[in-house]
């Protein structure tokens, strides 16, 4: 839900002196601000020192507390603001690796449920980026509207991205040094120089610095601009020389390079008006190793042409055309004084800004660019689909579309161009970085599912696009086979399966109902992929013999995680326990690391890890993962966190079963920075 650039929170270990230090040095003479170097925030003197470089400024969230210890070790938590300059992400780094401090983590940023907050980067010109946050500033004498942009800080509550997803850049290279990029840099080649040794893919047009870095630069690290996504993997992929040209033949090289090395998105901003059978064949090849390919529109001289440029014209491409600060269409760009402006036309599938960015130097590590044309707007769309998938990574091209024309934003624009549905000036309208992570949390639904025995569960899916959708409910019992059960829609529709494909009007809604004429109650999940399209929903529990009581069972939507904290106030001995439900969205096996915190914060008892393969779940309650000879006396408060192995993510959902009634349970999706 985002965090704060410029608060972080530390708990110092008991008896260190570093915690001593901090408990009588909330003072005024620890609060003076004095110039120190950044390298002594790692030195054991914790608090004296960062507080008196004024970096610093420390706060007992227990001021009167003393030494003596308190539940949960609250005493020893402070917080600490960070002084204008100084980086949060930088302090807390340095503060991590001191041996006197337990844990360090950011200040995160809660939320009214359904809404969210808007996440402000610390880079220092991130102001003048109203492409990713438009004000109505002022650039080049053009003043914008404010709202014109593609929400990002709205975006960023939900991620910043992942290390997971890589972006291929195929471009006029990158420059490799730049600060912005350092740790981010995977599989670097040059098709224009091919040499031996290999020459890296260095940027000498600045072109593809510009490209990377409106999609990918890092943010919240307290120098120049942030990208769309701060944190996927960047691959560098040189395929236009010094003066902005590309053979066909180097573009297909690196399409077939990226889509080979892992690249999960490829960002193509670059165009030719020659038609080739072997660039369609190279994207159809990208798209087979589930690359998602973006490409720019182009930029004509005099705005007159509707002309189909290559790759965007390809079907299965996302074209990308270009808007302006006022959400009209770019014609003329505000750079110079030329007469081009963004190409339109039956190819076109979104608008993004394109209109006077700022970007990175390719020369200049220290300085920052103005930037025209849809080769601009097209990394927008290429940052926003790596943020869809860092939150699902198993979207696959038709699903990663669905979600940007359910995020998109129509009739925006110019009323005479921009018309309600598809057109040829805006395609399906302009792209909302926000609303399409929203949507992309919700193509993969999982839930308890209990029927027989007087139980009926009662699925409700909402559709919210442009277009119905498709989609199948599948019932897997506990043991893994599958649940058979009588499954009818609205229209009263029924039959006896453990598969029930079912449609979703454009707008509207639709229910299914699962019933067992059986007197055993039969427990297990349901899962739901559309096969085109997004939903979104909840599921039911009906006890027949309680009457009209019904309790949510479980939010379909689940989005993916790393981990997650689930609260448990376990009882058997009054009937009351807690489950939860993983399953595995993506295409390879995953591990996930299952641990008990107590309730005053200490580590409890590591149980037995959950290993999932392909798109597969599992599910039971806690105390299952118990030896048999504690389950009959299981009682616990406190919590249960999963932990993704290596990079893992998974979705969760969990409830409670008081007294044999169930009630969901929030998922909360976080660990403790103690736990491994």
């Amino acid at each position: 839900m985002g965090q704060s650039p410029t608060r972080i929170l530390i708990k110092f270990r008991s008896g260190t002196r570093a915690l001593a230090e901090a408990r009588a040095g909330v003072s005024r003479s620890l609060m003076e601000s004095r110039t120190l170097t950044a390298p002594s925030f790692a030195g054991t003197r914790v608090a004296s020192t960062l507080s008196a470089a004024g970096v610093i400024k420390l706060r007992a969230v227990k001021p009167d507390a003393g030494l003596q210890p308190l539940p949960a070790g609250i005493e020893r938590l402070f917080i600490a603001d960070v002084v204008p300059g100084a980086s949060a992400a930088e302090a807390a780094r340095s503060l991590a690796r001191n041996p006197d401090v337990e844990y360090v983590e950011p200040d995160a940023v809660a939320r009214i449920a359904g809404s969210a907050v808007a996440v402000i980067p610390d880079d220092p010109d991130f102001s003048w980026q109203w492409a990713l946050r438009n004000t109505s500033q002022t650039i080049n004498g053009i003043t914008g509207t404010t709202g014109a942009d593609v929400d990002a800080t709205d975006a960023w509550s939900i991620s910043t991205g992942n290390s997971s997803i890589v972006l291929a850049v195929l471009d006029s290279g990158i420059a490799m040094d730049h600060p912005e990029f350092t740790g981010r840099l995977v599989a670097p080649v040059n098709y224009v120089t091919q040499t031996t040794p290999p020459t890296p893919p260095a940027d000498d047009n600045g072109h593809g610095t510009a490209v990377a870095s409106v999609a990918a630069a890092t943010g919240a690290n307290g120098t120049l601009i942030a990208g769309v996504d701060w944190h996927c993997k960047i691959m560098p992929v040189k395929v236009l020389d010094a003066q902005g040209n590309a053979l066909y033949s180097n573009v297909i090289l690196g399409l077939a390079y990226a889509a080979d090395n892992g690249a999960n998105v490829i960002n193509l901003s670059l165009a030719g008006k020659d038609a080739s059978s072997v660039l369609q064949d190279a994207v159809t090849y990208a798209n087979s190793k589930s690359a998602i390919v973006v490409a720019s529109m182009g930029n004509d001289d005099k705005d007159t042409t509707t002309t189909p440029y290559y790759p965007a014209a390809y079907s299965n491409v996302i074209a990308v055309g270009a808007t302006n600060s006022n959400d009209q269409r770019a014609k003329p760009f505000n750079c110079g004084s030329g007469e081009a402006g963004s190409n339109y036309g039956s190819s076109i599938d979104f608008v993004a800004p394109g209109d006077l960015l700022i970007a990175l130097s390719n020369t200049d590590p220290t300085a920052i660019t103005g930037w025209c044309g849809t080769s601009v707007a097209a990394p927008m769309v290429s940052g926003t689909v790596t943020l869809m998938l860092a939150v699902n990574p198993a979207l696959t091209f038709d699903q990663v579309y669905s979600a940007l024309k359910t995020g998109a934003r129509d009739q925006v624009g110019l009323a005479s161009e921009d018309t309600q549905g598809w057109d040829e000036y805006y395609g399906w309208g302009r792209i909302d970085a926000y609303r399409s992570l929203v949507a992309a949390q919700g193509t993969n639904f999982f839930s308890q599912v209990a029927v027989g025995g007087g139980y009926t569960t009662v699925f409700t899916f909402s559709n919210t696009g442009s277009a119905d959708v498709t989609a199948a409910l599948t019932l897997t019992g506990k043991d893994g086979n599958p649940l058979i059960a009588t499954i009818a829609d609205s229209s009263n529709a029924s039959t006896q399966t453990s598969s029930y494909p079912f449609t979703v009007p454009a707008g509207g809604a639709q229910y299914l109902t699962a019933t067992s004429p059986s007197s055993q109650a039969l427990t297990g999940w349901a899962k739901t992929t559309p096969s085109s399209g997004l939903l979104g929903g909840v599921a039911t529990f009906s006890f027949a013999p309680s009457g009209a009581i019904q309790t949510v069972a479980g939010v379909l939507s689940s989005s993916t995680v790393s981990a997650a904290t689930i609260p448990v106030d376990d009882d058997m001995s009054q009937n009351r326990i807690t489950g939860y439900a993983v399953a595995n969205p993506g295409t390879s096996s995953i591990t996930i690391k299952v641990v008990t915190v107590n309730a005053d914060g200490s580590l409890g008892t590591t149980l037995t890890p959950i290993t999932l393969g392909a798109g597969e779940q599992t599910a039971g309650f806690v105390y299952q993962q118990l030896p048999n000879d504690q389950q009959t006396s299981w009682k616990f408060k406190g919590s249960v966190v999963l932990i993704g192995q290596d990079g893992a993510v998974f979705s969760a959902v969990a409830l409670v079963m008081n007294q044999g009634l169930f009630t969901a349970i929030p998922v909360i999706p976080s660990k403790a920075p103690s736990i491994k």
